[in-house]
């Protein structure tokens, strides 16, 4: 298994911060009617250039727009990492990334709650340099986002600096991984495997949520369907699984 470089430049981007993100996702909770929520599958590596593009530019405003009543969100940070026959793992960012999905990991390990843990994993998306790293990045970068997210950094740190559990992490996410992706970011909608380089996130989110009875104003209006989601999560380009 070979790391590659990618020679893609690193997209700067504007977010929105933690507190706003907070108060638009429970915003989102009112008005949302009674149905079941679409589960939703998002495996990504975190020095993916298009897995940085579609979390920062498609996962995090939609899911502010919807939040939980619309959306069951499983986000999954192992992407396209191989597991070894001695128990090592190589990533296909390098060193580098392999750290950066253990913050990830344990960051959602110790927050389940996507409210808690996406302004975290969005902040990283934004933050984070992309491309190849044989490497650890500096943790301050991982402080600064735990911190504007109010996450409890010293738990995450802990997390992260015991292989013990950060074995068992990725042992789940590499279980959690569907077999069959063929790359990252990897979406799936109720199951099945949504085109991230042609359709609209929130356009299918709402197809799906419509179907099971659901209604959200965001959905409703139909003009409004997938208007403001950033065109560059459109045809952004997805990093390959080369097994």
């Amino acid at each position: 298994y070979e790391h590659r470089t990618s020679t893609m430049a690193t997209p700067q981007f504007h977010t929105m911060s933690s507190s706003l993100l907070r108060f638009l996702i429970v915003a989102s909770i009112v008005v949302a009617s009674a149905s079941e929520p679409v589960k939703v599958l998002v495996c990504e590596e975190a020095l993916c250039p298009g897995c940085g593009i579609f979390v920062e530019t498609s996962l995090v405003p939609v899911y502010s727009q919807l939040g939980p009543d619309v959306i069951d969100l499983q986000l999954i940070p192992f992407g396209n990492a191989q597991i070894q026959d001695d128990g090592s793992v190589e990533c296909q960012h390098g060193v580098g990334e392999c750290d950066a999905n253990t913050y990830e990991l344990c960051a959602i390990d110790i927050n389940p709650d996507p409210q808690d843990y996406l302004p975290f994993i969005g902040c990283l998306a934004h933050t984070l340099p992309k491309g190849s790293s044989d490497e650890p990045l500096d943790p301050q970068l991982f402080q600064d986002c735990a911190d504007s997210s109010n996450l409890w950094w010293s738990r995450i740190q802990v997390c992260h600096d015991t292989p013990e559990t950060v074995d068992r992490l990725v042992k789940q996410a590499a279980a959690a991984t569907p077999d069959d992706h063929q790359y990252v970011p990897w979406v799936e909608i109720e199951g099945d495997h949504m085109d991230i380089e042609h359709l609209d996130f929130k356009t299918e989110v709402c197809k799906a949520f419509l179907a099971k009875g659901g209604s959200h104003p965001a959905c409703d209006d139909s003009v409004g369907i997938g208007e403001e989601q950033d065109t560059r999560a459109l045809g952004a380009v997805p990093c390959l699984h080369e097994k």
